[in-house]
């Protein structure tokens, strides 16, 4: 009798839907994606199954939902700065694409946004600069190297 078993085919089909990001205080929170990253809400509500209320934030065909259970205790965000982030298992930031790095971190410093690093040559191709929202989730902006 052999052990071999051929394997299983991989599930096939799938696209994204969106990203689901767990938040302290939703309404802040969209206040801070729409006013800084220029995100808008395409729809608001509960999760009844769970006890959570959310809104899904959309911007350039990506959608981000922000849900929040009020009244739960809570783990604080993993604020590990890079490099060291990476040694932690799990997601690591929300990435982003623009193609003029240097305007969009000079108007993330107008918005006093919380800078992890400024335009940072990572490679000889590519060129970042890494924020944390106002909860502490880090968003890295990739850019063309100069």
């Amino acid at each position: 009798m052999s052990t071999n078993q051929p394997r299983p085919a991989p599930v096939g089909g799938l696209r994204l839907h969106n990203f689901a990001l767990a938040v302290r205080d939703l309404n802040a929170m969209i206040a801070w994606y729409e006013t800084v990253l220029g995100f808008v809400v395409s729809e608001r509500g509960r999760f009844d199954a769970v006890n959570a209320a959310y809104a899904m934030v959309e911007a350039g065909g990506m959608r981000i939902e922000l849900v929040s259970r009020a009244g739960e205790m809570r783990r604080p965000v993993d604020r590990t700065a890079p490099p060291d982030h990476l040694n932690v298992p799990g997601w690591k930031a929300l990435v982003l694409e623009t193609e003029d790095l240097t305007a969009t971190t000079a108007a993330l410093v107008q918005h006093n946004v919380e800078i992890v690093w400024a335009d940072q040559q990572l490679s000889e191709h590519l060129r970042s600069t890494m924020i944390r929202d106002p909860e502490g989730n880090m968003i890295n902006i990739f850019g063309p190297a100069q």
